[in-house]
């Protein structure tokens, strides 16, 4: 079933659709007709594409957020990759005089313990005078790699992670 709708238009939309229905070979009711149903689809959609568009922003901010939280992440593997190689590197020999292993900074400040013959390792961290078997500046380097880390762990505990 159809309608009738009368309507009065300014001459230069009557002659804008009069062309829109000559460029496609269609009646003058029939242009209106579509022009008509596309408009009236244009103007509800309008609340989806707004709807869509605050989305989009929100969905870009929050990967902003992600890229953000991902650089810091790789930060914070960095410096515990870091650690981790101390840890490993000898930082002196075993306090034992049979066994003289190489103690590693996770052998001292890890197990506490020398992996070969089990010796405790607690009188390696305050030695009799001139009486240690540790590298000093291997130490040092583990115990700056410890702070790294623990100020890492701060950061992200205290939730100022951003990079």
């Amino acid at each position: 079933m159809s309608q009738v709708i009368y309507a009065r238009v300014p001459d230069s939309l009557k002659k804008a659709a009069d062309s829109y229905a000559r460029e496609r070979g269609a009646t003058l009711t029939g242009a209106v007709v579509e022009l008509l149903e596309r408009g009236l689809t244009a103007t509800s959609d309008e609340k989806s594409i707004q709807d869509l568009q605050a989305r989009l922003a929100t969905v870009t901010a929050e990967n902003a957020q992600l890229g953000a939280d991902l650089k810091g992440a790789n930060n914070e593997l960095a410096v515990l990759k870091t650690f981790a190689d101390r840890a490993s590197v000898a930082v002196g020999k075993c306090p034992n005089g049979d066994c003289e292993a190489a103690i590693s900074g996770y052998d001292l400040l890890g197990s506490g313990r020398c992996r070969a013959c089990g010796q405790a390792l607690g009188e390696l961290m305050a030695p009799a005078a001139g009486s240690s078997t540790l590298d000093q500046r291997e130490l040092m380097l583990l115990f700056g790699a410890i702070g790294a880390v623990l100020a890492i762990a701060y950061v992200a505990s205290s939730g100022g992670v951003s990079a």
